[in-house]
């Protein structure tokens, strides 16, 4: 179980809590979404692009990744991030990938965060991410038993 918050200032921290054991993967794949919201409240989206996976960036240019980013972005500063989910998974064609779902809580809303990271040598490489703006899931069963229900916008999320 992890739980993860940014701290914003000047510099921008992230606290990683750990309960329990957790595998050298899970704590890769923790960096890594670590390093993906803090390259997104610096509005470094242009090194969030170029380290992803191969797959991504033959999928969508650089301005049309930026483009799909604009969701969790229109959202403010992270506030909390906790994750409800991780799985990993071969794909046809062998290749594996780490599914991880997080139900943040952003300024102005709350977002329920997938990624996809590709498994490879280089480490995890992010292959999809989607922001589903107040919306949370739960996987109490495992990943074919995730159920997702909407959270009540914040207040200041209201016109």
């Amino acid at each position: 179980f992890w739980k993860k918050s940014l701290v914003s200032g000047l510099a921008i921290g992230a606290v990683l809590v750990t309960i329990g054991g957790c595998s050298s993967e899970q704590n890769r794949e923790a960096t890594a979404v670590n390093e993906f919201h803090q390259r997104l409240a610096q509005g470094r989206v242009d090194l969030i692009y170029s380290s992803a996976s191969e797959s991504l960036r033959a999928q969508l240019s650089e301005a049309q990744f930026r483009q799909s980013l604009s969701e969790a972005t229109s959202l403010g500063q992270l506030q909390e991030s906790e994750r409800a989910h991780v799985d990993r998974t071969t794909l046809p064609g062998g290749s594996e990938v780490v599914l991880a779902f997080y139900n943040s809580r952003y300024a102005k809303a709350a977002c329920l965060e997938s990624f996809t990271w590709h498994i490879g040598k280089g480490g995890l490489k992010l292959a999809t991410y989607s922001c589903a703006p107040n919306m949370q899931v739960t996987c109490p069963g495992g990943i074919g038993a995730c159920e997702t229900s909407p959270v009540a916008p914040s207040i200041s999320s209201l016109p």
